[in-house]
């Protein structure tokens, strides 16, 4: 089911997702054992997405597991991905990158094996023109 996070901006969640909380512009929706909060980034037309990227990758955790890039489609400019595995448990930070705007999206799960949603929903991540 596609869910809104605000400023135009939704993601598909597969499965039983309750909406937590808004604060801030940051939405936050639950499921058994994972997690996922939404926010948007701060304007950033006066850099061009490599230097906002650095600029991610310095404010973030030092040392993931992996990083993902992926060039955009269907409205997406590109989309950047850090992954943190810690025991059991991972973190996915994901950022979706549309026409100036950014949408930042953690993601937390209680076992590693269990990833997939993760991708998938940080995947589905769109914006719509009128929104």
């Amino acid at each position: 089911m596609r869910r809104s996070l605000g400023d135009g901006w939704s993601m598909k969640l597969s499965g039983p997702w309750t909406w937590e909380t808004t604060d801030d512009c940051v939405t936050t929706w639950r499921a058994s054992s994972r997690a996922m909060r939404a926010g948007p980034g701060p304007s950033w037309r006066c850099a061009d997405g490599a230097d906002i990227i650095a600029s991610l990758d310095a404010e973030l955790p030092p040392d993931p597991t992996a990083k993902v890039g992926e060039g955009g489609r269907d409205g997406v400019g590109h989309r950047a991905a850090w992954l943190y595995c810690h025991d059991q448990e991972f973190t996915l930070y994901g950022f979706t990158f549309v026409d100036g705007a950014y949408l930042e999206t953690v993601f937390t799960g209680a076992t590693t094996a269990d990833l997939e949603w993760a991708f998938g929903a940080w995947r589905s991540v769109t914006r719509s023109v009128d929104g």
